[in-house]
């Protein structure tokens, strides 16, 4: 099973073994679920596992049922992952809350829509009702010129029955019949409707139908327009709808990358921030070395300066008693200018050093003020300058241990010459302490150059986090940038919708307007027409105010015969 967990590296004294444990933070239950152990659980580990790991990092460590730990490895980029994973679902959570935000806007905009559809509804029925009240009178006027023409055709029938009685009788008539047939007949004439007349409304009827299918025309052709209009307010609604939803698309992928590498910077940060406490503990270790290191040469000078630090093998030092007294002066002697030289020469060398590690730090400041450009040949010159004080600084402590190793030399034979001279030879502590002194020593520099490359590593990360950190900025700020134009877009897009919703509630206001009136005309123009053709067919024989006439004529010539 997979726990998160903290690596814990305890050293013995100057750096010489140690053990390493892990203490368990959290368990592995799911996919980016971790359950935190409440009760604290340490681990032992082989040491041989932690050796490319720092104190105090965080590691995954694979455990079996019997608590033994398999492998660690480091955890940094799990818990990006874990990170990356939670930015992604407060981005899902926050584009969900966007959505229903943008649902109840529409459901706004769709509930004022629809009342102000039933106001023109409202205001639609009303102009029905009217143009029903129109038809009402249309289809009156219909019946009452289709019950006239009945009573006409009816009237014309019973004349003609009655004018073949008239004329048998004709000669029977006495003059007060006469007077009383002209009576009827007069009563007759005054209760006719003439046919011209009725004629003469119907064609106004039609030439007023006539108009109104102009105007008719003109609303049709009105509407047409507003329909193609319509459609083109669609097709670019459309078009600027996939366009939007592509840079929307656009903009969720540059979202999430900007989420990826602000979690990256935060993670190296992290890693910063570590490197620094590691430092910080370096230096504090340097500090403590440091200080051994003078209290135990302030040690070695309060006990008379350096002495013998290596002891002769006994076959050495049984040549050198051998030797004459004159062969072993000879012998110091010629050591001791070995020895001179060697000391000119590590003190030339740490001159150098010296020289070098001030031009380091002059290119270091150099690099921080200098601009992009000439960064990289400054940090490229810093880069070569580092490597020379590297392979300098290993030459000069080689040189300080051969150096340190013949004076030991040279200090065992002028002791041994001094015995042999019959000179007292009181044995020094300072033996003792050289050794422990090198190996303060040695570390000290060991430490001081870990220092250094942890230094220059962790001013490179800086460097690097504040560039990442500009850049990012500079993209965050084009997102948002982004972002307000989308919102711009889809403000515009909503006028559009609003104004392609308003010609669509136009177009299908006028139509319910406009085609309860063209029926009406449709139906009304054949119907006149045909009542003209039915008129023309009564006056291609004689009129009834003619037959009238000659029936009034008759009646007169009978009565004076």
């Amino acid at each position: 099973m997979q726990y998160l967990a903290e690596l814990q590296i305890s050293k013995a004294a100057f750096g010489l073994g140690g053990n390493s444990s892990i203490r368990l933070l959290a368990r592995n239950t799911g996919e980016n679920v971790w359950q935190p152990i409440t009760n604290e659980q340490t681990l032992p580990i082989d040491s041989a596992m932690a050796k490319d790991f720092k104190d105090g990092q965080l590691v995954i460590a694979e455990v079996t049922g019997s608590n033994q730990v398999q492998s660690i490895q480091d955890a940094s980029k799990k818990i990006v992952n874990i990170l990356q994973a939670f930015s992604r679902s407060q981005d899902k959570y926050k584009s969900a809350e966007e959505e229903v935000e943008q649902w109840k806007q529409s459901l706004n905009f769709q509930s004022q829509e629809l009342h102000r559809r039933e106001q023109e509804l409202e205001q639609k029925e009303l102009e029905l009702e009217h143009l029903n009240d129109r038809k009402q009178e249309i289809e009156e006027l219909e019946s009452k010129f289709s019950k006239e023409r009945s009573e006409i055709e009816e009237l014309r029938k019973n004349i003609e029955s009655e004018r073949g009685r008239f004329e048998a009788k004709a000669a029977a008539l006495t003059v007060d019949q006469a007077e009383h047939i002209k009576t009827l007949i007069s009563q007759l004439s005054t209760g006719f409707t003439n046919p011209d007349s009725l004629r003469d409304r119907i064609h106004s009827a039609i030439d007023l139908l006539n108009q109104r299918q102009e105007i008719l025309t003109g609303f049709w052709q009105s509407l047409d327009r507003i329909k193609n209009e319509a459609e083109k307010q669609k097709s670019s609604l459309s078009k600027s709808t996939e366009e939007l939803n592509a840079r929307k698309t656009h903009w969720q992928q540059t979202q999430i990358a900007l989420a990826d590498a602000q979690a990256e910077l935060k993670a190296q940060r992290g890693i910063l921030k570590l490197q620094e406490n590691n430092m910080a503990m370096s230096r504090l270790q340097l500090d403590a070395q440091i200080d051994l290191y003078q209290q135990t040469f302030k040690a070695i000078e309060e006990f008379g300066g350096p002495g013998c630090m290596d002891v002769l093998s006994p076959e050495e030092e049984s040549r050198l008693q051998s030797m004459s007294i004159e062969e072993l002066e000879s012998t110091i002697k010629a050591l001791q200018a070995d020895f001179d030289r060697l000391a000119n020469y590590v003190s030339a060398q740490e001159d150098e050093l010296a020289g070098l590690e001030g031009e380091i730090a002059d290119l270091q400041s150099q690099v921080e003020t200098a601009d992009q450009f000439e960064r990289i040949e400054l940090e490229s010159n810093k880069d070569f300058a580092e490597e020379q004080y590297k392979v300098l600084e290993e030459s000069v402590m080689g040189s300080r241990g051969g150096m340190q190793q013949r004076l030991s030399v040279l200090n065992k034979q002028k002791a041994i010459l001094d015995r042999r001279k019959g000179i007292a030879v009181n044995l020094n502590p300072v033996q003792n302490l050289l050794p422990l002194l090198s190996q303060i020593e040695a570390q000290k520099n060991r430490q001081e150059q870990e220092l250094r490359k942890m230094e220059s590593q962790i001013e490179t990360v800086r460097n690097y986090t504040q560039q990442q950190q500009d850049v990012l900025a500079k993209q965050t700020h084009e997102h948002q940038q982004q972002e307000q134009s989308i919102r711009a877009a889809e403000a515009q897009q909503q006028d559009q919708v609003r104004v392609v919703a308003e010609l669509l509630g136009q177009i299908s206001a006028r139509e319910q307007l406009l085609r309860p009136v063209q029926d009406i005309v449709d139906t009304l123009r054949p119907q006149l027409e045909a009542a003209i053709q039915d008129l023309g067919v009564m006056s291609n024989g004689n009129s009834s105010a003619q037959i009238l006439t000659d029936l009034q004529s008759v009646i007169q010539s009978l009565v004076s015969s």
